[in-house]
């Protein structure tokens, strides 16, 4: 008897210690998703030299040979994510996110993530005074349209490392709230390594968005974003190898609108400049160009056009000329399902999307792409042609319930002359979706 009086005494006193902390909580949202994808993906994936692509059915060690024949490879993945969002007193939020992504069946455990902290962040709201809002921690940031920043992650290992569910940055950010003018300015820590090393990589950014009170729904984004590598080590994906550290500025601007009824346009300017070695500076420019017209039918068409530039290094200027190949930092941009360029490249798109049928949504894109700068000509790879292909992409979704979508997406790219007989293969690839979100 004395020692279950002992254990009630134990047991109050701990819910007494812990009532006051559970009465903070004011709300608490719980989501999540499970999405399953398959897979089939040919004659595409592996690097060649000058960070290209190389596209060929030669390459069964690097892509495995498997029922579909060497250069081929199917497979299945899942990502499943649970968070928790608490609002708390005092204008004081909470967000935690977990998740997993793992390829199915991965005996050699090299795509394994195991359970991983997607978002982790505080939201604290009128700090200091009213207009004021900050966040840190891990989380989602999107500047823009993810033209410069939009994923933080620094590389995955599953197959499908491309479809990753994994963007945010570790970050503090400042949000200034003057409706409507809307002012952003933070700090993230990309990448920072041990004590003994210096490849740390930090973000500084400044954000000015403006809604003009008009009747075009005209929203201007204007950013300025300074990534500092602290040495050679720390250039994961950048093509400079001899600098001691470099520096890349950017500035930006993103202008939507809605011109004239049904019609919306994008237009995106960003200019690059800083140390890409320490005898070349860095001066490079990028253009995005929208335009969607939704035309009146039961359908639901929209057709649209699509103009993407990047530019790339001209080989003639010599190693003491300005660098002017344009430097993807953590972009979040899909300008093609399987060819995606991020540097040295004019793209264009033609784009259409139609409801066939209730909860049915049908959509195509045909991309043209051309090089900015051509390169010099690579054995086995590359010649000095400009004609990098063209690429089409079909893709179905229909949500089955308001929960569960069900997609399906097939892509091709045709290498143009820019790739050497035996590396110009068409490439595939065909992509089942289920996905549920609640």
């Amino acid at each position: 008897m004395k020692r279950m009086l002992t254990i009630v005494l134990a047991i109050s006193m701990i819910a007494l210690v812990a009532m006051p902390a559970f009465a903070e909580v004011q709300n608490i949202k719980v989501s999540g998703g499970i999405t399953i994808r398959g897979f089939l993906r040919d004659n595409y994936g592996t690097l060649g030299s000058n960070g290209g692509i190389s596209f060929t059915d030669q390459n069964a060690a690097i892509v495995g040979t498997q029922e579909f024949g060497a250069g081929s490879r199917d497979w299945y993945n899942t990502t499943t994510t649970l968070g928790v969002a608490a609002d708390l007193t005092d204008n004081v939020s909470a967000t935690m996110v977990l998740g997993n992504e793992r390829d199915w069946a991965d005996n050699s455990g090299t795509s394994t993530q195991g359970i991983n902290l997607y978002s982790g962040y505080i939201t604290m709201q009128e700090m200091l005074y009213s207009a004021l809002t900050v966040k840190a921690g891990r989380m989602p940031m999107v500047i823009a349209d993810g033209l410069i920043i939009g994923d933080g992650t620094t590389g995955e290992t599953l197959l499908g490392s491309d479809y990753s569910a994994q963007t945010e940055f570790d970050a503090i950010a400042g949000i200034l709230d003057y409706d409507p003018l809307t002012v952003i300015m933070g700090t993230a820590k990309v990448r920072d390594t041990a004590q003994t090393s210096n490849g740390d990589v930090d973000l500084y950014m400044l954000d000015a968005i403006y809604k003009f009170e008009d009747d075009k729904n005209t929203v201007l984004d204007a950013y300025f974003a300074t990534a500092h590598y602290s040495s050679a080590d720390a250039f994961t994906g950048l093509l400079s190898n001899s600098a001691t550290s470099m520096d890349v500025n950017i500035l930006a601007a993103c202008l939507t609108m809605t011109p004239v009824e049904a019609l919306s346009a994008k237009l995106g300017l960003a200019y690059q400049f800083g140390d890409y070695t320490s005898s070349r500076d860095l001066a490079a420019m990028a253009y995005d160009l929208g335009l969607n017209y939704a035309i009146d039918n039961e359908y639901a068409p929209v057709v649209g056009l699509k103009y993407v530039y990047r530019s790339g290094d001209d080989k003639a200027t010599g190693t003491n000329a300005d660098y002017t190949g344009w430097q993807a930092l953590f972009e979040n941009q899909l300008n093609g399902a399987i060819y995606d360029p991020n540097t040295n490249i004019s793209a264009i798109a033609l784009t259409a999307t139609v409801v066939p049928a209730d909860r049915l949504t049908v959509g195509i894109e045909y991309w043209m792409y051309t090089l900015a700068e051509s390169l010099n000509a690579v054995a086995n790879q590359y010649s000095t042609s400009d004609d990098a292909g063209q690429e089409l992409d079909l893709n179905a979704t229909y949500a089955y319930t308001e929960d569960v979508s069900i997609g399906l997406s097939l892509a091709w790219f045709f290498p143009g002359d820019l790739y050497v007989a035996g590396n110009d293969e068409t490439a595939m690839q065909a992509l089942l979706e289920l996905g549920v979100k609640f």
